[in-house]
Formats: structure tokens, C-alpha cells, sequence
């Protein structure tokens, strides 16, 4: 597979697919369960022995717990905090998942964190209570520095314990912060989800071991927490009631009608978050809104909104997918006040995200004014954190009213027949989805089980046999001719229209149709899903402008959207012209899964006389995966010296001696660090474009680094020289780049 490439390409999807795993493992059948009613020792054990402790504290709060069900209180406050003080009074450094209670015995946590700092030997359990009536145990070993990570996840459900989930890992990061937070962070092996990603499954935790004035805790529920950072920037830029700046007033709307009405706001968006939805709101209802929270003149929110006086409503469009905010986002955290002589409030806030592993991702002032009856209003927001030093791009903002007026280039009709070429187009490939299995999941997913490579690439020929333009992941385009005739009336400034077929790896199918009319060129996009029997279902549309259209020399189409989704690739691309059987077999077996921009291999020129410039550890994580097919997972976060040394003398022209002067071998244990790679977002790839096969075996490849991000397909090129072996493997003798149409990626440093 193209590694870099899976790794950078989309970043959003990781957080759907980490809900889809998460929706798995609740129903996962052969999760053991462990009753819980009576004591400790009455309980009969149904798993193994490593849950008798789950099993002690379960039986600890469990009376907590039997009275939160009768009076439909388990995830109040009052609830989790008994249960935390509960787990305390029996020895344990206990806290609750959202931080809003103080730990229990924090004395504990900061000895194990003295303990990694002195490179010493410790053992640590920490237990967080979550608001189902659950916890996780946390059991934390260190050595040399090294922390290993056990967790265990229960579930208490009908006086049963239920054992969600046991995972193992190194913790890749550990800090404990300034502001009292333990952060750390590491990845574990799932089969499902690396079918689904080709990597492990990422964990961050974030454990506030200090406490926090009990003021502030009331503070941040009341006035910050229930609006928080998600979807709206009332926290994210400045303002004030004197200037409202860029504050988003339909933002507000959304987040606050439900708090004020006790319901989900009534105009929701389609299913389909690519279609559009307009609706009209009551004048009065959204100023009831707004005005209860801010001082602001009718007037002047009317200027900041889209009003009509005829019909005196507020145009109003639920958020799309175009403005879909990152799932893994900061949350608010008060940690001072000051009660000012107004009446106001000032509150200074810490954003705290674990995604970063920080405590104060960026730092804001808000000021409140509480009312009579217990209501409140904000005065203003100050961003405290330098603009240099935060970035928000998790966040996404909703689109202007000019946005949201583009019009669409295809008429009714038009549309109505790109939709029945779709229902077309299924019905020729149906019979490859008749033995499909679904899962629960996202609706903007197929939500197969399982797709494979051949089945996609059977789906690909029969759309091409159909006359279909039709492609899928390293696979030539079927009818790739129709759509270099679009292009080339694209660049005569004359209309014209393509429908491409992509097969996505999930199975699902979306036939993306470019226009070029008038001077402009949209997309008009349509998902194609799949029941269980092969039953097609065409999903509603959904159009986007496009700012910019290449087709290279050498056959790629390269495009890019006017309005970027947050975390998505700043370009999209096809391989449009067939590359020959042989380079694709050549791309596969020598150059997927080598990186442009973590190590040095393919952006140094080197042979076995000076290979040390390139010896990274970092590497390893790349070429054991190349040589197993499976994720590298360290022990204890080194490598044994007899496993790095045999795949790396193996991949490389290099002695053993020579790893152990530059890779960090450690003589005591004989292994050697463990430096995860992090994955970087658009990153270059490279493709074999030509070879030389030679008398002695070895093979020379032409490799262009091709980087559809900053509109290149021939970035650089690489002349590679490797050697094969009869069981599959080979092992790399040197490498040169030459800089074609962009600068070469920074080199590596150690």
C-alpha cells in the first residue's frame, strides 16, 4: 500500500473509524462478564485472573452504583464524586474521565512520575470512573525511563462486570505539566482497525492529578463547558459587546437553543450532510436566542446575520460537511477568576488537549455578567495565547452567506440524469455486493465488513466493460480517454462534463461528475452504498466549486476544492494515463512503505560507502513493516539488538558495527531505542516509472516522488539500485534524487 500516503491522506477519517471500533467492542460476544452482586468474595470469576482487581472495585462502589440506577443518577456529579472518594478511602489514586472531580491520592501518581524521572522502578494503578457507571484501570509499570501502559475497561450493566476492552502499550509520550496534568500517550495492535487503516489504534490520556479550586470547577460547568470549543468560535477569537468581531452568530444559535429550549434545535440538517438545507427562522426565536445570552442590538445582529425584513425570519443553514469540525478537539478548563466591581466576572481558561498532549493548547479571558434568576451574559473573549503559538485546525468555520448562494452549474434535468446513470452503474456491478456483510457505523460510510483489493478491481472492470469511466487504488483507469477529452475542452474554455467511478476501499462507490461551464467548474458528487443481498442505494448530492484543475504531462488529474475541508489533502488527484503492470509490481515490492520525509534514504545520495549518513532508528518502524507486513510494537520501547540487526543488515548494505555506532544501541539490555515514526500529512510518494534489469540481478528504478498536494507528479526523481532475493526480500545499494519540480523535502536530522 502506499504508506505515507494512508498515513497523511485523510485525518478525520481515523476519528470516525475510532468510533465505528468503539461501537464494535461494546457488542463484542466473547467479552467476558464477571457478576457483581455481593462482596468481592462473593463474586463468581468468569475471566481471567488480571480482572480480580476490577472485580474489588467493583464491588467497592457497587452500592454507589445500585442507588444511581433506582433514582436514574449515574452520571450525575454527585454520583461519580462518591464514587472517586469511595475508591480513595480504599487506597486508590482514583479521578473521573472528564477531570471534574479532584484525584484521590495524587501522591501516588506524582511518586511514579518521580520515579520515570529518575529512571527508577515503579508501579502505579490509577482508576478513572466514567459517567455509564464504569471505569478504567490504569496500571502503569516503569523502568530506565520506559513507562508500559496496561489498560482494562469494565462496565458495570445489570449487577454484571463486563470487561469492554484490555490493551497493552508503551507510552510513546509521557509528560507530567506545570499545570498538574499527567499526559501520556501510545498506539496498540487491533486487526480491525488496522484492515481499516494499516496502523495501530491511538490512545491519549489526560489525568488532572492537582487539584483544582472547587470556584473555577462551577465556573467552567456553568458558563464554559456547555458550549465549549465544538463547532462555534465563541471562545476562538476576540470580542467584545462593543465589537462583535468575527463571533458566529448562528454558531451561537445552535449551541445555546438547546440549553435555553430543552430540545435539539428543530432545524437539522439532511442526513446527507452534503445536501442542502435552507430554512427560515422565526424572528423572534432567534433573537430569544441570542439575547438572552449577549447584549447586542437587533440592528447590528441582523448585519451580522442573513435577515429578510419581508418575511422578518433569519435565513439559517445547518452546518454541512464542508464544515465538519475535528472529533478529537480541546476542552475548557477555569483555573483562575477575578469578581470585578461591576458585577462581572472575569474567568482565565486553559484549553486542555490531550490530541497534543498539552494542558494549554492556547489560554483565553472571558468575561460574564450574571443576571437575576440565575441567568448570565458574555461581555467579551480575549485569546491570551500568541497567534504563533496555537493553532486551531481542528476547527472548522461555518461558510459565508456568499458561499452559501453559489449556484450550481447543472440543471434539474442534468442532475436527474446523473442520478439514474448511478442506479446504472450499481446495477452492473450488484452482483459483486450480493455476499457483503455490514457493520454498525458512520452513514457517510459503506460500512462493509470487508472489501478487498480484488473485489474492488472487479467492480472497476465491469463499470469499464459498461463504458464507464471507472478507478480504484493502485489500479489503471478504465476509459481514461473520456477524461482527457474533458480536459482538453476544459482548456479551449468550452463546456463539458466527465463522470468518474471511484471504487473507495470500503466498497463504496462515488461517481463524481466534473463541469466546466461558464468559466467555472463544480463537482457534483454521488454516493454510491450497499444493503446486505447487493441492494444499491443511491445517496442524496452534493456540489463543490473547484479553484483549480491540471492534468499533468504525465497523466495525473489534480484538483483542488475552493473551500478546503478541515484536515482533509489541500489537492485531490487520479493516476488518469495507465502505468505498466511491471512498475506498479516494481512501486509495490521496492518502494511502498519507504518515507521522502522521516529518514534520509530517499532524499540522500548514498551507497555502501558512506550508508551511515542514512542509518536512523526511526527507519526500522518503516522497513519492519516492509519485511513482516506488520506493525512494529517495541517492548518496553526498545528492540532487541538480534531483531533490528537482522532486518536492517538485511534491507541495507551495512555491518552490524555499523548500526551499533549510529542506532542507539544500548549494550546492557542489547537492544536498541524505539523511535516512532508520527505520521505527516501530505507527504510525497514515490512511483517507478522505468527500470533496467541487470545481468548480476540487481535492478535499477526510475522512482518519481509524487506529490499531488503541492500540484506535482514529478516532484523529484530517484534512480535506485536494489538487489533481490529469492524469498521475496531485497535489499537496497544506493540511491540518488534529482530536483525536478519542486525543492527536495528537508532532510532528516537525527
Amino acid at each position: 500500500m502506499l504508506w505515507d500516503r494512508i498515513k497523511g491522506r485523510f485525518v478525520i477519517i481515523f476519528s470516525m473509524l475510532a468510533l465505528i471500533m468503539a461501537g464494535c467492542s461494546d457488542s463484542d460476544p466473547m467479552t467476558p462478564e464477571i457478576s457483581a452482586t455481593g462482596t468481592d468474595s462473593e463474586i463468581q470469576m468468569q475471566a481471567e485472573s488480571d480482572d480480580e482487581e476490577a472485580v474489588h472495585i467493583a464491588a467497592a462502589v457497587r452500592d454507589i452504583y445500585e442507588e444511581a440506577m433506582e433514582a436514574d443518577a449515574l452520571g450525575n456529579l454527585d454520583t461519580i464524586q462518591r464514587m472517586v472518594a469511595r475508591l480513595g478511602e480504599h487506597g486508590y489514586a482514583a479521578v473521573d474521565s472528564e477531570n471534574q472531580v479532584d484525584m484521590t491520592e495524587a501522591g501516588q501518581v506524582t511518586a511514579f512520575c518521580n520515579s520515570v524521572d529518575a529512571k527508577e522502578e515503579a508501579e502505579l494503578t490509577i482508576i478513572v470512573v466514567t459517567d455509564t457507571g464504569g471505569f478504567r484501570i490504569y496500571n502503569l509499570t516503569t523502568a530506565e525511563g520506559s513507562v508500559t501502559v496496561v489498560r482494562g475497561s469494565y462496565q458495570l450493566e445489570n449487577g454484571s462486570l463486563k470487561n469492554t476492552e484490555t490493551v497493552s502499550f508503551t507510552a510513546e509520550s509521557w509528560k507530567y505539566t506545570e499545570e498538574g496534568y499527567l499526559l501520556f500517550e501510545g498506539s496498540y495492535y487491533s486487526e480491525n482497525y488496522y484492515v481499516l487503516t494499516l496502523s495501530d489504534v491511538p490512545e491519549q490520556a489526560a489525568l488532572r492529578v492537582q487539584p483544582l479550586d472547587q470556584t473555577c470547577r462551577e465556573f467552567n460547568r456553568k458558563y464554559i463547558l456547555p458550549i465549549g470549543y465544538q463547532k462555534n468560535n465563541l471562545f476562538l477569537t476576540d470580542w467584545s459587546e462593543e465589537e462583535f468581531g468575527e463571533l458566529d452568530f448562528y454558531d451561537i444559535f445552535d449551541g445555546f437553543y438547546p440549553i435555553l429550549n430543552k430540545q435539539p434545535v428543530p432545524y437539522a440538517a439532511d442526513e446527507n450532510l452534503g445536501a442542502e438545507t435552507v430554512y427560515q427562522v422565526p424572528e423572534e426565536l432567534f433573537e430569544h436566542v441570542i439575547m438572552t445570552y449577549f447584549k447586542i442590538d437587533r440592528d447590528e445582529l441582523r448585519s451580522k446575520t442573513i435577515y429578510y425584513s419581508e418575511e422578518a425570519s433569519y435565513v439559517y443553514k445547518p452546518r454541512g460537511i464542508d464544515e465538519i469540525d475535528y472529533l478529537d478537539i480541546p476542552y475548557p478548563e477555569v483555573v483562575s477568576y477575578t469578581e470585578n466591581q461591576d458585577g462581572t466576572i472575569t474567568l482565565i481558561v486553559n484549553a486542555v488537549y490531550p490530541n497534543e498532549m498539552t494542558a494549554n493548547s492556547f489560554s483565553h479571558k472571558t468575561v460574564i455578567r450574571p443576571l437575576d434568576h440565575g441567568g448570565f451574559q458574555y461581555v467579551s473573549n480575549q485569546m491570551l495565547s500568541p497567534k504563533e503559538e496555537y493553532r486551531i485546525w481542528w476547527h472548522s468555520d461555518r461558510l459565508t452567506g456568499d458561499e452559501w448562494e453559489a449556484d450550481g452549474l447543472l440543471t434539474e434535468e442534468e442532475q436527474y440524469e446523473l442520478n439514474n446513470t448511478a442506479w446504472t452503474a450499481a446495477e452492473r456491478v450488484k452482483e459483486v455486493y450480493q455476499d457483503i456483510e455490514l457493520m454498525d457505523g458512520a452513514s457517510y460510510g459503506s460500512n462493509i465488513k470487508s472489501f478487498s483489493i480484488e473485489q474492488r478491481r472487479e467492480v472497476v472492470t465491469l463499470l469499464g466493460q459498461a463504458g464507464f469511466v471507472s478507478v480504484t487504488e493502485d489500479t489503471n483507469m478504465e476509459n481514461y480517454t473520456e477524461v482527457e477529452a474533458f480536459y482538453a475542452a476544459y482548456m479551449e474554455k468550452q463546456d463539458a462534463m466527465v463522470t468518474i467511478f471511484e471504487v473507495n476501499r470500503d466498497g463504496l462507490i462515488g461517481a463524481k461528475t466534473f463541469c466546466c461551464r461558464d468559466g467555472r467548474i463544480q463537482t457534483y458528487y454521488i454516493g454510491i452504498g450497499w444493503q446486505e443481498g447487493g441492494i444499491p442505494e443511491v445517496r442524496a448530492p452534493f456540489v463543490r466549486n473547484v479553484s483549480e484543475l491540471k492534468l499533468t504531462e504525465k497523466g495525473y488529474l489534480i484538483y483542488a476544492y475552493e473551500d478546503v475541508i478541515a484536515h482533509a489533502s489541500l489537492r485531490q488527484y487520479w493516476r488518469v494515463k495507465p502505468l505498466s503492470d511491471k512498475c506498479r509490481e516494481l512501486t509495490a515490492n521496492y518502494i511502498y512503505g519507504l518515507s521522502y520525509v522521516n529518514y534520509n534514504v530517499l532524499v540522500t545520495d548514498w551507497d555502501s560507502r558512506n550508508v551511515e549518513d542514512i542509518l536512523m532508528p526511526c527507519m526500522f518502524e518503516d522497513i519492519y513493516w516492509i519485511d513482516t507486513g506488520e506493525i512494529l510494537r517495541a517492548d518496553h520501547g526498545r528492540i532487541p539488538a538480534e531483531l533490528f540487526e537482522k532486518i536492517m543488515t538485511a534491507y541495507l548494505p551495512v555491518t552490524k558495527e555499523q548500526l551499533r555506532e549510529t542506532c542507539g544501541y544500548d549494550s546492557e539490555s542489547d537492544s536498541y531505542a524505539y523511535e516512532k515514526i508520527s505520521a505527516n500529512p501530505y507527504s510525497p510518494f514515490g512511483e517507478v516509472v522505468d527500470y533496467t534489469e541487470h545481468a548480476d540481478g540487481t535492478i535499477t528504478l526510475i522512482v518519481d516522488g509524487v506529490w499531488p498536494d503541492y500540484n506535482s507528479d514529478c516532484a523529484f526523481t530517484n534512480t535506485i539500485l536494489v538487489q533481490p532475493f529469492a524469498d521475496g526480500t531485497f535489499r537496497l545499494l544506493s540511491n540518488s534524487i534529482e530536483q525536478k519540480e519542486l525543492e527536495l523535502p528537508p532532510i532528516a536530522r537525527r
